[in-house]
């Protein structure tokens, strides 16, 4: 997994809407991994405890993690009006919050084994921080699954929409009176913005692309992206850190997998960062509106 599939999948916005039946599946998901990890690790240290004692810890530790991660998803809940967007990587942070303070919580099994008159032998203490990482982590994948399932398939109808929008444009013809000079050591070059058709970095340099005859060249520019897109008029967009696109070269906007892509004339394809996915999608609504 590459740095920009981690970025983008924690850059994911969250729709933060669950129903009831599917907030009681991860509820009960939680405390069926929690009750049954916290049986396995027991057995494999042998410890000499009673069975009735190991179970009753079990429990108590799957109902305290499953109240933990309720709470957590209601917290997450009331805050989503107050923050603008919620991303993956919120949840995951609370998450991890929520799993160090509920782990300084666990001696409340022994007060609810003593109320109880069961022996427990020590429980608490074979679950040790670090072997509790790897349930903490497919906790908190369990609640972010159905979240981002939801964004995702909202995400797709979104992009569905936007394609039927740009099937139905209506181009017109090009505007001669909007050049772009480009000048950067040896290279100057002057070009119509409107056959322009991105900007990519490959290999450090900037490649402009452009229509050129019955088809698209590039030449290279040695500067820095950021510096291109200032000299280029409001009609184009950065959408990954490494492309800009002129938004009247889009034929169309799919997703691979989890990965956004927009398909430009001349078959070329480009990727979109998730987080700049919320940016892009008006702005080519507004282009294709006006």
């Amino acid at each position: 997994m590459t740095t920009d599939m981690v970025r983008d999948y924690l850059s994911t916005q969250l729709p933060l809407e669950l129903n009831a039946q599917l907030h009681f599946r991860l509820l009960r998901n939680v405390f069926v991994l929690v009750f049954m990890s916290s049986v396995v690790i027991h057995l494999l240290d042998q410890q000499a405890g009673s069975l009735p004692g190991m179970l009753i810890h079990a429990t108590t530790i799957g109902l305290l993690y499953t109240i933990g991660v309720g709470i957590a998803t209601a917290l997450l809940h009331a805050f989503r009006n107050a923050m603008q967007r919620v991303h993956v990587w919120h949840v995951w942070t609370v998450s991890l919050a929520g799993f160090i303070l509920g782990y300084y919580f666990l001696p409340v099994d022994d007060l609810i084994a003593g109320l109880l008159d069961v022996d427990t032998d020590g429980h608490v203490g074979a679950l040790g921080f670090f072997r509790l990482l790897p349930i903490w982590f497919l906790l908190t994948y369990l609640i972010v699954q159905p979240y981002l399932n939801e964004s995702l398939r909202t995400e797709l109808a979104r992009l569905r929409d936007v394609n039927e929008m740009l099937e139905r444009r209506n181009r017109g013809p090009d505007r001669t009176d909007q050049l772009v000079h480009f000048e950067s050591g040896r290279t100057e070059f002057t070009l119509n913005a409107d056959v322009i058709r991105n900007v990519a970095v490959e290999d450090h340099y900037c490649y402009v692309h452009y229509r050129h005859e019955d088809g698209y060249t590039k030449r290279d520019l040695a500067m820095p992206l950021r510096d291109v897109f200032a000299m280029l008029p409001s009609d184009f967009v950065q959408v990954h850190r490494s492309h800009i696109v002129n938004l009247h070269h889009i034929a169309s906007i799919k997703r691979k997998g989890r990965s956004i892509y927009l398909s430009l004339d001349g078959d070329y394809e480009v990727p979109v960062s998730r987080h700049r996915l919320e940016n892009v999608l008006p702005l080519i609504r507004q282009q294709i509106s006006d």
